[in-house]
């Protein structure tokens, strides 16, 4: 294996001289210095950034302060870098990155090198503890924060094959250390989470038809695994078998990865994790009944990785609906005195579900509702309920983005179906897909509401039999008992992007903004800030700032570039700037 990142003899002169002017340059008197130490800011998750530079009366002067490019094959087009001390840090599946943040100077390059780098993801780094810690295919990397070598004592001479030694030490029986993780279908598609000594680390994905998703809690100085979850238990040594054994029949019990960064309350002990769709994603004939816990937000106990409570937004899944957006963590005064500790999470059924994140009560009422359950896919048995979430007010709370399709062509509005109508064999069904993704919602103390994007989005899916027999087989990507599929995005339907702000304490939906979309399909994240300022990248390169209050929108910015990523913001010696990654370039704002 290889030792993981390399410097040349210029970039580590270039960093032990950066390390010298950092240490001997003294701030301005007074100034303030904001960082952003992982993807969604803290240990809630709530990417609500405690500075005010930039606000309601001056973010209309906002200008473009630097830009920096990385090269054709370096794909960061969903990353969210971090800001340590005036130094900015992103990654691809290959390169670590170090950046002046005030004036996007290259300052060094890392190699990230070891093992398969498979095709997932990369949302960026998180540091801790003077490291930066990012990942490749199944493995997770420790860098020295200063200089790019690699921290000798995590792992293997700074890079652990993290999924590995968690399935070694899981199931020791089943996963031999000569086993590679991307063989059957394992990625790392978020950045750790990190607290105490302990990166939460997180694995997908449920189209690689996995044995579950799992939680993994490394010691950061050594990479010592220190306890695993499954979000699909495989047996007795699982937490929660006693609990999900039931919820599946007699196949493969798989899918449940886990997209998007833990979040983290010390003080009740627990950590926090969504979990996506069963596997296979469109046909469930060959796993009957709920399949817990996927598509479910997960409670554990912070030391030891037992399950503290569940909620599952959808039941059986038939439609890959994830439910990938958050967690994040907010606390709101209750009208009845004391504070509301909730969580929430949505996904691409655009539905929106909050908690109480002690105890996993819903803050308001989800009710068991009826659903269509007729289809002519054989052996499949659609479940007959899902829970919809309804507001204090006791109606169904309003949805972040459609939930039902409506076209102008009368024969496509035909086949256009409600929400949770199963597919056929026989007839094309048109239904919502879009809804949010991976992009991080926020919460902001200043106005107590919660912020998620979502897309306005539609596909038209038909459910193919393989071959001349309608008995299940592999599908295109090699999964067992399934069929094939065959799915489009639809002509002449015009997506738009949603963000919506939700009351806590009420379930209503304050405000929302809709704006312009190139695709259906996913949705970056938002970032909010005590200027009481929303910023929201899209895919057709506009980044916006919104009041945070109103939904107004106050400023645009064209990038170079389609958006996918979700925004940050920092402050160096008083000056606030805000980033966002446009394809392959870092764009950074500031005013004048």
């Amino acid at each position: 294996m290889s030792s993981g990142g390399r410097l040349s003899g210029s970039t580590t002169l270039a960093a032990s001289v950066l390390s010298g002017i950092l240490a001997c340059a003294p701030a301005p008197a007074g100034a303030q210095s904001l960082d952003w130490s992982s993807q969604n800011l803290n240990l809630d998750n709530n990417r609500f950034a405690e500075v005010d530079e930039i606000n309601l009366g001056n973010v209309a002067r906002l200008l473009e302060s630097w830009t920096y490019e990385v090269g054709p094959t370096d794909n960061i087009s969903q990353t969210t870098p971090v800001v340590i001390d005036g130094i900015m840090y992103l990654h691809s599946r290959s390169t670590l990155f170090a950046l002046d943040a005030t004036t996007g100077e290259e300052l060094w390059q890392a190699v990230l090198d070891a093992g398969d780098p498979s095709g997932s993801p990369v949302r960026g780094p998180t540091f801790a503890g003077g490291n930066v810690y990012a990942y490749r295919g199944a493995d997770l990397y420790a860098m020295d924060g200063r200089t790019g070598a690699p921290v000798e004592a995590f792992g293997d001479g700074g890079v652990l094959p993290v999924v590995s030694a968690a399935l070694q030490a899981k199931y020791p029986d089943d996963y031999p250390p000569t086993l590679d993780p991307i063989s059957i279908g394992y990625r790392i598609t978020t950045p750790p989470a990190y607290h105490d000594g302990t990166m939460y680390v997180a694995a997908a994905l449920s189209e690689g038809h996995i044995p579950g998703g799992l939680v993994i809690a490394t010691d950061s100085d050594t990479g010592a695994v220190k306890w695993v979850f499954n979000t699909i238990p495989q047996g007795p040594q699982d937490s929660g078998w006693e609990i999900a054994r039931d919820t599946w029949s007699d196949g493969a019990r798989a899918g449940g990865g886990i997209w998007t960064q833990p979040a983290v309350d010390a003080e009740l002990g627990l950590v926090y994790v969504n979990a996506g769709n069963p596997s296979p994603d469109y046909d469930g004939s060959a796993r009957h009944g709920i399949n817990l816990f996927t598509n479910a937000t997960i409670a554990l106990d912070l030391d030891t990785g037992e399950l503290r409570w569940y909620y599952q937004a959808v039941h059986h899944d038939l439609w890959d609906w994830d439910h990938v957006t958050g967690p994040v963590l907010f606390d709101v005064p209750d009208p009845d005195g004391g504070t509301i500790k909730g969580v929430a999470a949505a996904g691409k059924n655009c539905l929106f579900y909050m908690w109480d994140r002690e105890t996993g009560e819903p803050l308001h009422p989800m009710v068991e509702t009826t659903v269509p359950t007729e289809t002519d896919v054989p052996g499949e048995q659609v479940w007959p309920t899902q829970p919809i979430p309804y507001n204090a007010a006791g109606v169904p709370m309003t949805p972040l983005c459609a939930t039902f399709v409506d076209l102008e062509d009368p024969e496509q509005m035909a086949r256009s179906s409600q929400l949770y109508s199963p597919y056929w064999i026989s007839k094309e069904v048109i239904v919502p897909h879009g809804g949010s993704s991976f992009g991080s919602p926020s919460f902001s103390p200043n106005t107590g509401l919660v912020y998620v994007t979502g897309k306005n989005g539609a596909i038209a899916l038909v459910v193919k039999p393989v071959g001349d027999s309608l008995e299940p087989g592999p599908d295109s990507r090699g999964h067992t008992d399934s069929y094939e599929t065959i799915d489009r995005i639809m002509e002449g339907f015009p997506p738009d992007v949603r963000v919506s702000a939700y009351d806590p304490v009420t379930g209503e939906q304050t405000w929302q903004a809709v704006l312009p979309a190139q695709t259906a399909i996913g949705a970056s994240g938002n970032l909010v800030t005590a200027g009481d300022l929303l910023f929201q990248g899209v895919e057709d390169g506009g980044f916006y700032a919104l009041d945070a209050r109103t939904g107004e929108e106050l400023f645009e910015y064209e990038a170079p570039r389609p958006i996918r990523s979700s925004p940050m913001t920092y402050q160096v010696d008083g000056k606030q700037y805000v980033t966002v990654v446009a394809t392959n370039t870092v764009v950074t704002l500031a005013l004048p």
